[in-house]
């Protein structure tokens, strides 16, 4: 590293710390124009951030007696997207929803403290309002980085992790982690470990709750590790210090996932264990559709009663799983009427993601249960967003008056104007052109490209890249149909031209551009 570099690195981490996003992502973007590699600024700006990227809990009692929420970090979740989507954006393009996560980073810091219009950022601007000239800058530390705990044996250890990560206890959890983590023959158990810890914390109702778990500690772990295999796991520690600690933090909820093991042991007696291996059947079409059915009509003990009746015919976890994805897009596609709403369904279909992560990438005989936590979530998801009202001055998406209009667009024409739709905010046009261009072409990477590149126009809002990794990795790797899977673009599509953004400025989009292209 050049000393000019170093200046500049402790500049860009004095603006990271005074939250001046904007002049922190630009010197982001000199640096690694200048030819400093993107991975090593990326490791800087998280060192930085670390300490500041904890609270004490996620839920805060008001002088008032009332409970309130208190939001999970997420710059963890902008990175790992941002580093997922460059392989599907053009060349001069590959670093933009990256540089996007780094520009959240600085607005991300010190949650806790912006709920009281501590630090500037997001939660302190957006959510309460505080007015500019009466916000502080105190910047907190709420958990102290730890030595490795390497003491015991490794099965040991392990027994220790679990049961420290689903009791509470984030120092030791989080040492036996970091001793575990040095030795690179368990890391494959490690992930798997904290990937199972993480899916089951979760909530039995999200709906009309003010502390809401969203499934979070689970998409945050799957970021952590996806993060650990790009850099490699020894470069991987800050994001360690960020994501292990917060997998113990409160609240923690056990009782749907008890539910599912009841449910599994009344049913099975002890073979529930070999589900995962031993169920291979695929859903029919016509069985889907009844499964599909039951998830749309908001019940989730239906649902439930449902997956037991299907594990009992010998369905594949996946297949369940994944149509258990299909509902809940084509739920987005066809009854999401209100832009805020689209909030709720965004952390249920990601956290559904990480459980068909840990069914298609591990085997572990607790897995089943998965699978009745994920439709779970999904249902009561359906049920939160269909109560919403309808707002009189939006209209309701309805792709068909702009099917002729978007049929008679030749292929190339079809995704310049879906961008121009996007761009536009016009999600009626844009669900006619996807629906128009998969009916009538196999082609899809030019699809995936041009959405991508369109989300990455977006600044803000990790919801938007992280949204759009799952969606590509739930169509690329789902077990269900093409004819089927096409939904996901449609719904992919609408949640980009009419999901309620934080600000439909280009800032960040400009800045990268005037850098990179």
């Amino acid at each position: 590293m050049t000393r000019p570099d170093a200046v500049h690195l402790r500049q860009m981490d004095d603006y990271i710390l005074d939250g001046k996003y904007h002049e922190a992502t630009e010197l982001f973007c000199q640096l690694a124009t200048a030819g400093h590699p993107v991975p090593d600024l990326v490791v800087h700006v998280m060192e930085t951030a670390a300490p500041y990227l904890h609270v004490p809990a996620h839920q805060k009692l008001l002088p008032n007696g009332e409970f309130r929420n208190v939001n999970y970090d997420h710059t963890i979740l902008g990175i790992r997207a941002g580093m997922r989507l460059m392989p599907y954006l053009s060349d001069k393009e590959k670093y933009l929803t990256l540089v996007q996560a780094v520009y959240y980073v600085p607005q991300g810091l010190d949650i806790w403290s912006q709920l009281d219009c501590g630090f500037p950022g997001h939660y302190s601007r957006e959510q309460e309002r505080c007015p500019e000239d009466q916000i502080r800058k105190e910047l907190h530390c709420y958990f102290e980085d730890q030595e490795p705990l390497v003491e015991g044996s490794v099965e040991e250890r392990f027994q220790r992790l679990l049961y420290a990560l689903t009791h509470g206890d984030r120092v030791t959890g989080y040492r036996l982690f970091l001793g575990l983590a040095q030795l690179p023959e368990v890391r494959r158990r490690l992930e798997d470990t904290l990937l199972f810890a993480a899916i089951i914390d979760q909530q039995e109702f999200n709906s009309f709750r003010r502390v809401r778990h969203i499934g979070h500690k689970a998409i945050r772990i799957r970021s952590m590790f996806d993060i650990a295999h790009w850099l490699g796991w020894e470069r991987a520690h800050s994001f360690f210090y960020v994501g292990v600690p917060d997998l113990a933090t409160l609240p923690i909820f056990h009782s749907l996932y008890d539910h599912a093991s009841v449910v599994l042991g009344m049913t099975f007696k002890g073979e529930q264990y070999t589900l995962h291996t031993r169920n291979t059947a695929l859903l029919d079409p016509q069985r889907q559709e009844r499964f599909i059915g039951r998830i749309l009509e908001g019940d989730p003990l239906a649902v439930s009663e449902e997956i037991t009746a299907l594990l009992q015919q010998g369905y594949a976890l996946r297949s369940i799983a994944d149509t258990v994805m299909l509902a809940h897009a084509r739920h987005c596609v066809e009854k999401l009427r209100a832009p805020i709403a689209y909030t709720v369904p965004t952390h249920s279909f990601d956290y559904c993601n990480v459980i068909n992560h840990w069914l298609r990438a591990f085997r572990n005989p607790h897995q089943a249960k998965a699978v009745y936590l994920g439709a779970w979530f999904v249902t009561d998801t359906i049920r939160e967003v269909d109560w919403y009202p309808d707002v009189p001055e939006v209209e309701k998406p309805d792709p068909a008056p702009f099917r002729r209009w978007a049929d008679g667009l030749a292929r190339r024409q079809v995704l310049a104007a879906l961008e121009e739709a996007i761009a536009a905010q016009d999600a009626s046009r844009a669900m006619a052109l996807v629906q128009s261009y998969v009916e009538r072409t196999a082609e899809r990477d030019e699809l995936i490209r041009l959405l991508v590149h369109c989300a990455g126009k977006f600044q803000g809002d990790a919801h938007i890249f992280r949204n759009a990794r799952s969606m590509i990795e739930e169509y690329t790797a789902s077990t269900c149909s093409e004819a089927q899977k096409n939904v996901f673009f449609v719904a992919w599509a609408k949640f980009l031209a009419f999901y309620k953004k934080r600000t439909l400025s280009t800032a960040c989009y400009d800045l990268y551009h005037r850098y990179f292209v």
